[in-house]
């Protein structure tokens, strides 16, 4: 199975073309991918997709995330995979609770939380303020000194593909699509989960390990190619803990 990664302006067009997707690009010859065989799809720019292809895609379960030029999320299109694993039933009961939303977020702040404290231990780092968005200007402000004249920080962009990435390994768990969204106060599982995932990418790029030679957005794709494998490893644990905590906290369910 593989990540397929689709950048305008090189790809122009997707079509389907009976188990494949035609990849139509400009000065170059098409490329016929099997479905089969894509575990997701990240689409940035403008590439016109065929709808025939799109929905192929999402009847096979294949999440689609678009990217704009800058390699900004735009949205994700989930598929139609069957929601009906015992993860997703119990985060469902949990919606069910009066507090139970609530308790979730709380959850998922204190694991963000956790995690940044560990990497800045890891980093021997001390900041002056723990909240996210000033963590972060100070990290940049740490990225600056240790690698001075490299350009932009590349976790923004690899955070978008951490999300696309993400989206897929929750389609192994049966995930409610529904869940996954935005809703009220409830931010949508997946930026949770990739809100948590941040500060590990954090650590790899403050550690050197991530440095795309240029702002060639390939290089930040090839980077994080090379990480892929590993975080996965982190996402399925993070999930894993919050598996075992709603199971924990089923004393609460009705």
């Amino acid at each position: 199975m593989q990540t397929v990664y689709l950048n305008a302006p090189i790809v122009r067009r997707v079509v389907l073309e009976g188990p494949a997707l035609r990849i139509q690009s400009r000065q170059q010859a098409d490329r016929f991918l099997p479905l089969a065989r894509i575990n997701r799809i990240v689409s940035r720019g403008v590439i016109h997709w065929h709808t025939a292809a799109l929905m192929r895609c999402f009847q096979m379960g294949i999440p689609v995330t678009f990217l704009d030029r800058e390699g900004r999320l735009v949205g994700i299109g989930f598929g139609a995979w069957p929601h009906d694993g015992k993860l997703s039933e119990l985060l469902d009961q949990f919606f069910t609770l009066p507090e139970g939303p609530q308790r979730l977020i709380q959850w998922f702040r204190s694991q963000s939380r956790a995690r940044l404290l560990r990497l800045l231990r890891r980093q021997r780092l001390e900041i002056s303020d723990l909240r996210i968005r000033q963590a972060r200007e100070q990290l940049h402000e740490s990225w600056r000194e240790k690698f001075p004249g490299t350009g932009e920080v590349p976790v923004r962009a690899m955070k978008t593909l951490a999300t696309a990435q993400i989206s897929r390994v929750l389609a192994d768990y049966r995930i409610n699509p529904a869940l996954l969204e935005p809703g009220h106060d409830w931010h949508g599982l997946l930026r949770y989960l990739a809100g948590i995932l941040e500060w590990e990418l954090w650590d790899l790029a403050l550690s050197g390990k991530v440095t795309p030679a240029s702002s060639d957005y390939r290089d930040v794709v090839t980077a994080y190619q090379s990480h892929e494998p590993a975080l996965e490893q982190k996402i399925r644990h993070i999930i894993r803990r919050l598996w075992r905590w709603l199971e924990h906290s089923g004393a609460y369910l009705p």
